[in-house]
């Protein structure tokens, strides 16, 4: 398996347009486009370089977004790494004891498929694998 960048931080906020507020104009980030995903999260995607800050917002009061964010407050919840064939990827880490969270491989945002790996077998760290798909949406 090849990681091949970081594709993006995951963000969880409360507050969307005060969030893309304070990343544009204070640190100049553009904003590429926004997205409803599965009717419960608005993402605002934020290229950086070769990466991209994804500002997530739960759209519901209850379920596991909302509920890291009511836990934790706004920060950064999951670092995303793009892999080339995310199936080969979880073979492979299947092959290592690497266990996914929930469905996986799955569509993800930004024309995306996804995978969440274990986090307490990364110290705690909610990563996600990412496989783009083509040209985001948007």
């Amino acid at each position: 398996m090849r990681l091949s960048r970081v594709n993006h931080v995951g963000v969880l906020v409360s507050d969307l347009d005060g969030a893309l507020q304070g990343f544009r104009e204070h640190l100049g980030l553009p904003l590429e486009h926004t997205e409803r995903y599965g009717g419960e999260l608005d993402i605002a995607f934020l290229p950086c370089g070769d990466t991209q800050v994804e500002l997530i917002r739960p759209l519901k009061e209850t379920g596991d977004n909302a509920d890291w964010l009511a836990r934790n407050g706004p920060g950064i919840q999951h670092v995303a790494f793009e892999v080339d064939d995310l199936e080969a990827a979880l073979e492979e880490l299947a092959g290592r004891g690497v266990r996914v969270l929930g469905d996986a491989p799955r569509p993800g945002a930004g024309n995306t498929i996804i995978a969440f790996l274990e986090p307490e077998q990364f110290g705690g760290i909610l990563v996600e694998l990412c496989e783009p798909l083509g040209e985001a949406a948007g």
